[in-house]
């Protein structure tokens, strides 16, 4: 286990986070800058350890937390390809995207993190919450929702074992521990994610590429990104299928060159694509990030989400806590995150019909008009909730 900025192993804390990635980060730190006592559990040995995401930053990310230059590489365009790599080319004044070297920009995040006076640590995954006379069991073996002001313990033999918290927040992804051991709703659509990092290229453009391919990538897209350090190459389909990185490789290579080039890492993961889940908090416990489904049904992007809502839910809970250590201060946090949460009517209903409507086939075929494509393509990747 490594422990950073470790207090005592047995500790009490006005919140615990479950999972230092993005959403996890983002409310840590403004948690601890509101003035509470944070504690942050990650299963990972170190940040940035295994990577399950491109990590590429919309422009609305980036203003809610930059990062340094030497992490990050301005993408200006996007070229969306049909499944016969006809393209158009996107771009928008002021508008862009951040590739970014994801296990470094995680490592500067939790260094933010710890500086905001949170604490961090590392090799500590969660097992679950000590059951007590407030808690009412839960269907699963695990406690579930929580009642009245005792604080939670939380279960284990490791770096967990023995800490208390008046809040526990799970930030633990899309197959969520802590989802699961308080009986809350858990993401049932998902895709399945697979990304290659190949040797950089001086001919892979400045732009953000993006790959409408029934064959490779059903219910969703390919992509090649021109990387801060590498040329991420990928695919996103439905889980059910078999991602076929070769083939897809082979199919652009002669757009890339990629053949001749060294693949430096492998990397994959699950995207929930449902929505926001409809009970994603109790009493004392709220998920963000994508562990409550806090990713576009469309883009399935969630980085934005998960700094924005993040930060929020910290908010939330410190005026829920007080500071008088009461914790029947304001509004439950839940409630206050599933205010300000954008509905996305009209990103479901694209995501159905990209689900359920033959637009990848209705390309290939040339029986959607070029306009229309544009237009489709403009509204995927500019026009997004704030």
């Amino acid at each position: 286990m490594t422990a950073v900025g470790a207090l005592p192993e047995s500790a009490d804390y006005d919140l615990a986070v479950v999972g230092a990635g993005f959403a996890g980060l983002a409310c840590a730190r403004r948690a601890a800058e509101r003035g509470l006592s944070v504690l942050v559990l990650e299963r990972q040995s170190e940040p940035g350890e295994r990577i399950h995401t491109t990590g590429i930053l919309v422009k609305e990310a980036w203003d809610e937390w930059a990062a340094p230059a030497s992490l990050v590489r301005r993408i200006q365009r996007v070229r969306v390809y049909d499944p016969r790599h006809r393209f158009v080319e996107l771009e928008r004044d002021s508008y862009f995207f951040m590739a970014t070297d994801t296990a470094g920009l995680l490592r500067h995040l939790v260094d933010e993190t710890l500086r905001s006076g949170a604490e961090i640590r590392f090799g500590a995954p969660f097992e679950g919450v000590v059951p007590t006379s407030g808690m009412t069991a839960a269907p699963t073996a695990a406690p579930g929702a929580t009642r009245g002001s005792m604080p939670l313990t939380l279960a284990g033999s490791g770096a967990a074992s023995g800490v208390t918290c008046r809040f526990l927040v799970g930030a633990d992804g899309a197959r969520s521990r802590v989802a699961e051991s308080f009986a809350l709703d858990r993401n049932r659509r998902l895709l399945k994610g697979v990304e290659w990092e190949y040797e950089a290229s001086g001919g892979d453009g400045d732009c953000l590429h993006c790959f409408i391919d029934p064959e490779c990538a059903p219910g969703y897209i390919g992509w090649v990104v021109p990387g801060v350090r590498a040329t991420q190459v990928g695919l996103a389909l439905h889980r059910d299928r078999r991602a076929d990185m070769r083939r897809f490789s082979e199919k652009i290579d002669g757009l890339f060159g990629l053949s001749g080039r060294r693949v430096l890492e492998k990397r994959g993961g699950v995207i929930p694509i449902g929505g926001r889940l409809r009970n994603f908090h109790a009493d004392r416990v709220l998920l963000v990030g994508d562990a409550a489904g806090m990713v576009s049904p469309l883009t399935a992007g969630g980085i934005h989400q998960a700094y924005r809502f993040g930060k929020l839910a910290a908010d939330a809970i410190a005026d829920h806590l007080g500071g008088s250590g009461s914790d029947r201060g304001a509004a439950h946090p839940g409630d206050v995150v599933r205010r300000a949460y954008p509905n996305h009517t009209l990103k479901r209903a694209a995501r159905w019909g990209f689900d359920h409507l033959p637009v990848a086939r209705a390309l290939q075929a040339g029986l959607l008009s070029w306009n229309v494509f544009r237009r489709l393509a403009e509204t995927v990747f500019f026009h997004r909730s704030r």
